[in-house]
């Protein structure tokens, strides 16, 4: 036969479609060959509750990371829209702590931020852009609330039970992997205070502000001095005839982390209030970012470097941390001006900065010393119908409450999730959590969340931590598809392991000292559930899983099966490349599909 005449699978012959099926539940009688090609997905279901920034953030990365055709992707959100905190927390001044241009995607700057810490509006705004932009809308359910996920190990398989939030009806769905996407604070708390509800006028929590409540010369009460206090009192300062501040911890407000390269560039020569960290971009600033993306790149990178440089200031008497503590004591007793030492007393902490999250803060100290602001440092007895009742006996009249008291810091899951001996992950986190790297637990097969408890929640930028969280969870989603697993669950000696390692790194970090802080699980003394490195060093330790640390069950009687009948994916997409990646002109990286 001439060689013309030879038959070749890249001319046409024998080419097989591309159809991705759902893999099998379980494989009766004795082993046989697949046929095919070597690595050949199976088609995948994946359920994810919440379409905040993680869920847009796994859409996005499942459409470059999974072949196109092989998954099916729902996200499950409680609320009637996409966006998560920045959807829910709409009350006045609320923003974020890290610089904007560093609170966007990392491969998707946003050069017309308005202003170097965004608006909570603004943040929104860019997350609804992003869904726009890439399309993300089309894998959201909306107003459905997930209630239960429960393993069936014999299916290999979540069913999800939810209620429609408009209805109250409640349906059902599967899913071969579940993400939990709903971050650590997003469960929002009354302040466990005897009365709160016998308050007569109106009463209200950050988390879910009254915007029909009016606040033009009211007389308001704030419970707390977080870092949403910390917002909402310099706003209510200008508008109230009376703001009183009921003070239950001190707290440290901090300079500007992260404003090097803005005062170093845009302001340059400019006479800068130290005590104010917030700056509106120009339109000419705005303008430069637009049309030089490579000096926007470099402010970008100088703003997170700057940030991951300070992790030192968490190591407990290191000369970071001796000098944060000497800066931030005395920027703070010159916002707050001569006198008020009472104030200077109570709300300068006697822990290291750090141990409880730093609260930056433009106005705050500021507004506390006005004619019209008082802080109360008496505790609080109770809540009266005419307004807060304190262990002294008086009784403070008010004509709106506020509380600034936070969330419950969602360590275990809102919902139930449940593995297939029957265990709930509330009976199986006995001693706290027990989370690998914040993202995987033992037990709990096919089941990620991100950025648990064990990531990075005290220092860096976040978005990155949930970027790389969720590669990580994908690279374990196609491993699944890849090579017949039905479930990969993480090996509890890993976790004993890390922890142990966790344990004896913070015996040298501020995060031990005497303050109570949702990093210990809302104890003074507890184990610190935060990683022992700065945000970069989380992310070199996730960026590639560590497969060694899983158990893994296949679908088929032997491991290997995904081998199949001996062809490649080249082969049968008659792809010439693809058959012959490895010969190329120099040495460098090859693989093959």
């Amino acid at each position: 036969m001439a060689p013309s005449e030879m038959p070749s699978s890249i001319n046409g012959v024998n080419g097989i479609a591309e159809i991705y099926e759902y893999p099998p539940t379980n494989v009766e009688g004795p082993y046989k060959i697949l046929n095919q090609y070597h690595s050949k997905p199976t088609k995948l279901r994946v359920a994810c509750c919440g379409a905040g920034a993680s869920g847009l953030c796994l859409a996005y990365k499942m459409e470059r990371m999974l072949t196109p055709g092989s998954w099916e992707l729902t996200l499950y959100e409680k609320n009637p829209q996409f966006g998560g905190t920045w959807y829910e927390n709409t009350y006045p001044g609320v923003a974020c702590d890290i610089p904007s241009h560093d609170y966007n995607f990392t491969w998707d700057p946003k050069p017309d931020w308005s202003q170097f810490f965004a608006s909570g509006k603004e943040i929104q705004g860019y997350f609804e852009d992003f869904a726009e932009r890439h399309g993300s809308k089309k894998y959201m359910k909306l107003n459905s609330k997930i209630v239960e996920a429960r393993w069936d190990d014999t299916e290999g398989i979540w069913n999800i039970t939810l209620e429609n939030q408009v209805t109250k009806n409640t349906f059902k769905d599967w899913a071969h992997v579940f993400v939990n996407g709903t971050g650590i604070l997003n469960t929002w708390k009354w302040p466990d205070i005897e009365g709160l509800h016998d308050f007569k006028g109106p009463l209200m929590h950050s988390a879910k502000w009254d915007h029909s409540v009016d606040f033009n010369g009211k007389t308001a009460g704030v419970i707390g001095t977080g870092s949403t206090s910390v917002q909402i009192v310099p706003q209510l300062q200008k508008i109230c005839k009376e703001v009183e501040v009921y003070m239950r911890s001190p707290t440290w407000i901090s300079p500007p982390f992260g404003a090097g390269a803005l005062t170093n560039d845009l302001q340059k020569g400019q006479e800068v209030n130290p005590g104010q960290r917030q700056y509106d971009f120009t339109e000419a600033d705005k303008k430069k970012f637009a049309e030089n993306p490579d000096y926007h790149l470099d402010f970008r990178k100088r703003i997170e470097a700057e940030i991951n440089s300070l992790f030192g200031m968490y190591l407990q008497n290191s000369e970071l941390s001796n000098m944060f503590r000497d800066v931030i004591t005395k920027e703070m007793n010159r916002r707050m001006g001569p006198g008020h030492e009472k104030l200077k007393e109570f709300i300068i902490p006697k822990w290291s900065p750090g141990c409880r999250r730093i609260s930056p803060g433009d106005g705050y100290l500021e507004a506390l010393v006005q004619d019209n602001v008082s802080p109360v440092f008496e505790g609080i007895k109770r809540i009266v119908s005419e307004g807060i009742e304190t262990v002294d006996g008086k009784v403070h009249k008010m004509d709106i409450l506020v509380c600034a008291t936070g969330f419950q810091v969602a360590f275990q899951p809102a919902f139930t999730v449940i593995n297939g001996e029957g265990k709930s992950i509330k009976q199986d986190w006995t001693n706290g959590p027990n989370l690998y790297f914040g993202v995987s637990a033992p037990r709990f097969p096919n089941y990620y969340t991100i950025v648990g408890p064990g990531a990075t929640w005290s220092n860096g930028t976040l978005l990155p931590s949930i970027e790389t969280t969720i590669e990580y969870s994908i690279k374990c989603m196609k491993k699944m598809q890849t090579e017949g697993i039905k479930a990969m669950a993480v090996k509890q000696e890993a976790l004993d392991e890390i922890y142990s390692h966790f344990d004896e790194f913070h015996k040298a970090t501020v995060w031990q000292e005497e303050c109570r802080s949702w990093f210990k699980d809302g104890k003074i003394k507890n184990r610190i559930y935060l990683w022992p490195g700065a945000t970069i060093h989380f992310l070199k330790s996730i960026k590639d899983p560590r497969f060694e640390d899983y158990d893994y069950t296949y679908r088929y009687k032997n491991r290997f099966a995904f081998l199949g009948n001996g062809d490649v994916k080249a082969t049968v997409s008659k792809d010439v490349l693809g058959l012959s990646p490895y010969i190329r002109n120099s040495d460098h990286e090859w693989s093959i599909d």
